[in-house]
């Protein structure tokens, strides 16, 4: 039988070889699961595309009991920063399948963030120069400055930033002021370099950030 939901779809996909198993299905349409440390929680799925909207994760979020983790289907879609900020207020942890894996080998569904998003959200929130901090996408952050103006810094995972990885990048979160490779392995390709300059941004390492988070 054909799956019917991203609910079907997931529950289907849970693997009790990957760290969790599937216990139950509850009256909200979560998934309970069962980590492998033994730690239970509920799942709840949703299936938003291009974008996760707070108007997609309100509804899950309504009930009295709460979900420890919300799941979207598919991976490829980008979280929107208020629709992030929602579930992390109940609190739950957010993701793709993938995400929901890790958080349950760590035995952490309600607080767990994406250890690479959460590098970047915290090295850059901590900059003795940045005032606030506030994410527009999953991989999209505003730095608000004491010095300086606020700058839009969109994070790329890639070994080679290419000028394609910025015009995707643009594509898909509008305009921003800095590129900046995740990555600290591989390079900047010149080509990337002058596709953002095209754009009026710049490209950069982490530590090219950091210094420029100061100016």
């Amino acid at each position: 039988m054909a799956d019917n939901s991203p609910t079907d779809w997931v529950a289907s996909h849970i693997d009790g070889h990957g760290g969790y198993k599937l216990v139950s299905r509850t009256a909200e349409k979560f998934l309970l699961i069962e980590t492998g440390r033994g730690q239970q929680g509920n799942v709840a799925v949703i299936g938003a595309k291009p974008v996760v909207m707070p108007d997609d994760v309100r509804p899950v979020l309504a009930h009295v009991s709460k979900p420890a983790f919300v799941v979207n289907i598919p991976s490829s879609a980008t979280w929107s920063g208020p629709a992030i900020s929602m579930v992390q207020a109940v609190p739950a942890g957010f993701g793709s399948l993938g995400d929901l894996g890790r958080a349950a080998r760590q035995g952490n569904l309600w607080g767990y963030r994406n250890k690479e998003f959460g590098f970047f959200e915290d090295a850059i929130g901590q900059h003795g120069n940045v005032r606030n901090l506030t994410r527009l996408y999953d991989a999209v952050f505003i730095a608000e400055r004491y010095l300086g103006p606020a700058l839009t810094i969109a994070l790329i995972d890639a070994y080679s930033m290419s000028a394609e990885d910025v015009r995707r990048a643009r594509a898909k979160f509008g305009t921003f002021d800095i590129a900046l490779k995740m990555s600290s392995y591989g390079d900047v390709t010149s080509a990337a370099t002058a596709a953002a300059v095209s754009m009026g941004a710049e490209t950069m390492m982490f530590r090219d950030l950091m210094r420029r988070l100061g100016q």
